[in-house]
Parts: C-alpha cells; structure tokens; sequence
C-alpha cells in the first residue's frame, strides 16, 4: 500500500473514530426549552414525546430536567387534601421518575416535596427527599442524572443529591407536568441529553428571570404613559394668570341717521 492510500486510511479512521465519539456515545446536543408558554399545573399534560424522552433524559449518558413552578396561586381551592400527606406527581416520566409534592395541609405556607424513582430488581420505588417548596412564589428546580446518582437544585443550591442502589427503570413515556389537585403554574421546562454542571443550569435560569427571581413572563409592567395636562392647571410657585372668561361687551353703539 502507497504511502498516499495508508495517509488517506489513516484521516478517514480519525474521521470515523470522532463521528462516533460526538455522535453516538456522547452526542451532541442543546438545551431545548420545550414548554416556553405559561402552562397550568390543575390538569396533566404530556409536553414531551415518548421517543424523544427516550434519546435524552432515559439515555445512558445522563440527563438534566428542569423549570420553573409556582405552586398554589392565589385564590386556589382545588386542593381537596387537607389531612393527609398524600403526593401528587407535579413533573414526571410515568413508570420512570416522579418529582412530587404534597399540597396539604392548606394553610400551610409550603408544600411538601420529594423524588420517587422506580429502579431495577426491585419493587420499592426509591425516595429522595426534598425541602419544601414555598407556595405563591417561583421556584426553579432542576433534577440531574448521572448513572444511578441524582441530584436536585432549588434555584442556585444543590439541595439533594444521592446514589441509588439499583439502576433506574428505562420505560418509554412522554414528560408530562400537572395533575387533579394541584394549583398554580409551570413554564420553561428545559431538557437536555447529559448531566450539565450547575454553573451551566445557572446560567440558563437567570436568562429567564428578573431581579427579584421572578420569571420574566410574570413580571407584567405597566408601559403606557399616563394622561398628561400641561396646561389644566398653573404650577405651583409661578405667576399664572387664571384662565377667565372674556368680559361682555358693554360698550354702546354709536348711531346716525347719516350713517
């Protein structure tokens, strides 16, 4: 073999050897905001296709979920649970993992949280728990998986993070958020293929909030301008004349026969 054909062999293996490395074991892929419009959490919706979950947040090369949840808004009643503990899956993957929350008891100021995932060899679902998630108020929350460990964010803090003990369960099913009981409101559910770092989950949840942490699309702001009358009235401090009507005319009309 020339020393031309074994040069050319040698830049196609490369070729090869890296479209399989970027491509196939760890593809390549962006962050994709699947749910970009304010969606209500009263009722269950798939937001994520079956196939698609199963190429990014069911495939072996880990993945990262993520949005942002208000939970109960103001005025809300439909909770039903008022004496119980019971959990209410609020983002999910069905038969895989269960972000849940437990709205009751009514009067409280948060809502109780937790991870539910459904792992091999085993019958027991696998639990991690989370703090409470505080009603009436925006909440950012990212789940990141990497093999068999899992890892929550609130906001900017990592609040959970564990290793199971089996693999977790890889079943097709759409993504879905909501469900009968819940109030309140979800938006920018993010997906992506890999565990990113916190420092790039970060950066995407302050591209979509405001200064007080409120997501972009909730801070409504009053742009038009208000009615201006400059000159309804004198300013104060000036030497304004009263605006009066003008006085009648009470000057007499000469008249002659000669006229």
């Amino acid at each position: 073999m020339s020393l031309t054909a074994l040069i050319i062999f040698g830049v196609l293996l490369i070729a090869l050897t890296l479209y399989i490395v970027m491509y196939v074991i760890y593809p390549m892929t962006t962050i994709s905001d699947i749910l970009p419009n304010m969606t209500d959490l009263s009722t269950s919706q798939d937001i994520y296709l079956s196939d698609k979950v199963m190429t990014t947040l069911l495939s072996s090369s880990g993945s990262t979920v993520m949005g942002f949840f208000k939970m109960l808004e103001s005025g809300d009643r439909t909770i039903k649970l008022q004496n119980t503990l019971e959990y209410i899956p609020v983002m999910y993957v069905t038969n895989n993992w269960y972000l849940e929350v437990s709205p009751s008891p009514i009067n409280s100021s948060d809502t109780g949280a937790r991870l539910r995932i459904k792992v091999n060899k085993s019958a027991q679902d696998e639990i991690i728990e989370l703090p409470p998630i505080p009603k009436q108020k925006w909440m950012f929350v990212a789940i990141i998986r990497d093999g068999r460990r899992f890892d929550v964010i609130y906001n900017n803090k990592i609040v959970a993070s564990q290793i199971l003990s089996e693999y977790p369960m890889v079943v097709p099913s759409p993504l879905s958020v909501g469900n009968t009981g819940l109030g309140g409101s979800v938006i920018h559910v993010m997906v992506y293929g890999s565990a990113l770092t916190p420092s790039d989950i970060e950066k995407e949840r302050l591209s979509r909030v405001d200064t007080n942490g409120a997501v972009l699309e909730d801070n409504k702001i009053d742009l038009s301008l208000p009615t201006l009358k400059i000159f309804a009235q004198c300013p104060p401090g000036l030497p304004c004349d009263p605006i009066t009507t003008p006085p009648p005319d009470n000057l007499l009309k000469w008249s002659t026969p000669y006229a």
